[in-house]
Formats: structure tokens, sequence, C-alpha cells
């Protein structure tokens, strides 16, 4: 079960240092053009280890402000350090509101780099990687922030009970979502053996609360933030202090592990499953399709008499009717998802010329599909080894499940069979428990959920979706982290 690196554990990350980089909140201080108004460091920890750390300069100039964000995350699987850095300079007008940014994310040694400008309500971004530039464009509602800047437009309105809902830009994921921020009180903590007076300041994204604690002058000392990740201010020589990495990959694994209330020895024995998925704050979260079937939700309340909803699903192993629908006919039904994307890039030379390879003289869609799912279970080394793009994984043959998904889906796409990628849980055996995953389904006259990472043709009845599409909806996970519970009512 090797490659099940679960992808939220990744997005985990990527939001903590785009939504929360360092918090400066500092008021601002008069001065001439490129006069600083805050400079911060931070510690980024994961159970009281230290996992990387962040820096977020802001200066303000005649027409507005710029500010300038690094971080620096470092892992180890089996003693190799696996580095992630984030690079972003941002532009902001004199009322704090976007106007174009530059974005760097580096991956061992891969990198992705994103420019966007805004032009009335929308924003135009470029997206230059493995592969070559490609371009993407978002509808920006109005009063849309940075993520990054929401803390330092709302430094001068610091005070207890203050409440107010931002739609942000999220770069890391190139797409908008709302902010909730609340100052839900005050607190006295130490930082460097001092007490400090702070408020406590609860930022809320999909649902998932973030905790942080802020001076009275604007300045945080401390953030908790997703699956146990927490920032700390320090000083610019503590934050450099980092050579080795001790907190292994596998950490987050199993801080993201779903036990459910029975094991589930066999998966490809059955074709029918039925779970109940506890602990939802909505009652439609969960997708449905031709093959994932949710049920009646019911609402129950915490102990605290906090409401919730739980949903029993079915789960059908979909097959598809072999030799019925020809690789023209499945492309012809479903145009879009044949284009293109930053990190799906079938218009590709190297990814046309392999998949053609793969699949040679064949025209039927599911046995081209399934020539492919065979070749990139072989072919790509299972290796807690992330990826930005499809010609990345094709070049460096190794990858996790992300990595896998992402080369499937160019493939099919470039020969012309529709395809798209699904995230969400699947079951281990290894781990006994589910863990969060990304797999493609295929589309050759119904969708069929394949599973290149793990081998599987047709996808077991473990894989349960809990958002379709490409890196923008992946902000969809975060209402499931550290939330839900799962049990097995019945398996056929």
């Amino acid at each position: 079960m090797r490659g099940l690196f679960p992808a939220v554990s990744k997005l985990a990350l990527a939001l903590v240092i785009t939504l929360y980089p360092t918090g400066a909140m500092a008021a601002e201080q008069a001065g001439s053009h490129g006069s600083i108004v805050s400079e911060e460091w931070m510690d980024i920890m994961f159970n009281r280890q230290k996992v990387g750390f962040s820096y977020l300069k802001i200066e303000k100039g005649k027409d507005g402000y710029r500010m300038t964000n690094r971080a620096v995350i470092r892992m180890s699987l089996m003693g190799i350090e696996q580095d992630m850095s984030f690079s972003q300079v941002s532009y902001l007008d004199g009322n704090k509101e976007l106007l174009r940014y530059e974005y760097l994310q580096t991956l061992m040694n891969q990198r992705q780099k994103t420019s966007g400008v805004i032009k009335g309500d929308k924003l135009y971004m470029t997206i230059t990687g493995a592969g070559g530039t490609s371009s993407q464009t978002v509808k920006i509602p109005r009063g849309t922030r940075f993520a990054e800047s929401i803390e330092f437009s709302l430094a001068d309105k610091l005070r207890t009970g203050f409440k107010q809902t931002f739609p942000i830009f999220i770069t890391s994921l190139r797409t908008v979502a709302n902010l909730k921020i609340e100052v839900v009180g005050k607190k006295r903590v130490k930082w460097k053996g001092q007490p400090l007076e702070t408020f406590i300041v609860e930022s809320t994204l999909q649902g998932v609360k973030t905790k942080s604690y802020v001076t009275t002058d604007g300045i945080k000392v401390m953030e908790e933030s997703l699956m146990g990740l927490t920032s700390v201010k320090v000083s610019e020589d503590e934050a450099l202090k980092f050579t080795k990495a001790h907190v292994p990959i596998t950490s987050l694994i199993t801080f993201s592990l779903i036990t459910p209330d029975k094991p589930i020895t066999r998966p490809e024995d059955f074709t029918v499953a039925l779970f109940e998925i506890s602990g939802l704050d909505r009652p439609d979260l969960m997708p449905a399709d031709e093959r994932q079937s949710p049920g009646t939700p019911v609402r129950v309340f915490d102990e605290t008499r906090k409401r919730y909803f739980t949903v029993p699903i079915t789960i059908r192993k979909v097959t598809p009717d072999t030799g019925k629908v020809t690789i023209k006919q499945a492309g012809a039904d479903q145009p879009d998802e044949l284009k293109p994307t930053p990190e799906i890039q079938s218009d590709n030379n190297m990814i046309k010329n392999q998949a053609q390879k793969i699949i040679g003289s064949e025209t039927d869609a599911w046995k081209a599909a399934v020539k492919l799912n065979r070749w990139v279970y072989k072919s790509i080394e299972k290796k807690f080894v992330d990826s930005f793009t499809a010609v990345d994984v094709l070049v460096s043959k190794q990858g996790e499940c992300q990595s896998h998904s992402n080369l499937y889906t160019a493939l099919a796409r470039s020969v012309g069979i529709p395809a798209r990628i699904a995230s969400g849980l699947v079951y281990s055996r290894m781990n006994k428990g589910f863990l969060y995953h990304a797999w493609p389904e295929v589309y050759v006259g119904k969708w069929i959920a394949v599973d290149p990472t793990l081998g599987q043709d047709v996808a077991d009845i473990t894989h349960i979706k809990l958002a379709e599409g490409g890196v923008e909806n992946q902000i969809k996970l975060v209402r499931y982290i550290g939330k839900i519970a799962i049990s097995v009512k019945s398996l056929k």
C-alpha cells in the first residue's frame, strides 16, 4: 500500500503557510517609500517538533504595499530529507486589496511558478513548470483579499466581538474561498518567559477553525492550525536554526488515519458496501454519482449541543460495458474532460507520444483505459515523492497517489478518453483504516473509477469520494480533516 500519501497532509501544510504565513498584524507606520510596516519570523511545529519556518515582510510604498512571504517545510522519509518551499511577492493597493503577485512552489527539484494580475473582476494567471507555460483565469468577487493579507487588513479592528467574513484568494490552490474572522476573547500567554495580553482570533475556512493569539498592538505570537500544526513567533536566528528534518512524513499519515469500527479484510471481494459517515458539519457534503449514493442525513448533537450530521453512503463497484464505446464516441460525449490544465498537460508532446505508444491501434475506450492504467501502475515507482504536474511524473517515473492520478488523467485525455480526478478516502489493510487518497475516473460510456496507484482496473468499494476536479477543488477536503468517523454497516 505504499504510495498512499494522504493528499490532505500536503493540503494542510500548504494552507498553514498560505493562509497563515506569519500573522503580522502590526499597525501601519508612517514613513517614506519602501518603509517597513512589519517583519516577522515564525517556527512551524508538528507535535511540538519543528518542521519548518516562515517569514513575512510588509513594506509601504507610495501606491500601496508589498508583501514578501517565504516558508520552508522539511520532513524525512527513511532518513532522507524531503523539502517543500514557498515564496511569494504580493502587491496591494492603498486599500490593501490585491493587485498582482508572483508565487513559486518548490518540491525537492521540481518547481512551479505562478504570476497573477487583477483586471476588473478577473485574475489572470500564468503558470510555468515542467512541460511549459499555461494560463488560467479566475473570477474575483468584489473585496477579495489575498489570504496572506487578511490579518494586515484587520490591523486596526482588533476588539473582542469583532466578526467579519471575507472572500480570499488562496494562491497555492488558485481558488477563491470565504474566510470568517472572529475575535472571541482575550488571554494572557507567555512568550520568551514574559506574560503577554493577547486577543484570541478564530479563523474559519470550510468549517475548520484556526486559533491565533495576537497582542493588543497587533503582533501574532502563536497559532494553532490544521492537523496539530502550530506556528510560534521567534527571532530570525531561531527560525533559521533548522539543519535537520526530525519529523517523518509517516507521522502525518498516522495523524490523518480514520480507523473504522471494524476491519475490512479483502475489499476486492465485494461489489457493494454500506458505510456511515459521521461528524459532517453539513448534510449535503457527500458527492453523489452512479457509483456513490448518499442516503438521508441524520442530525445529531454532541455533549456540548453542537450539531453534526451522519450520512449513510452506498458504494457500488461500477464496471464498464466492454466493446460498447469507442474512444471517439467517449470524447464526443464529454469534451470538457479532455482539456489540458496546468497540472494535467494533455497537450504536451511527451504525454501524447507516450500515451499513443501505450494504446497502439486500440480504439475501444475501456480497453485503452485499462492499458494506460496498467502502464502507469507498472512504470511509476511508488514513493512518497510529490509532483506538481503530469510531465514531472513522466520524467521522474516516481510519485504518490496524486502523481499517478495526474499522469493517468493526462495520458487518457491526450488520446481522446475523458478523465478526471477524484479525491477522498481509501481503505489501507496495512494501516487498518482509511487514508486520504486520489484516483482517476475515466469515461467509457459511463464514469468508471480506476486506481493506477494500487493497480486496480476498477477501483474497489472502499474508495469514498469527497471531492472532484483539479487542485482548486482540493479546498473541499478541509471540511473533513480531523472531523469524520466511518462505520462499516455491510459488505456484499
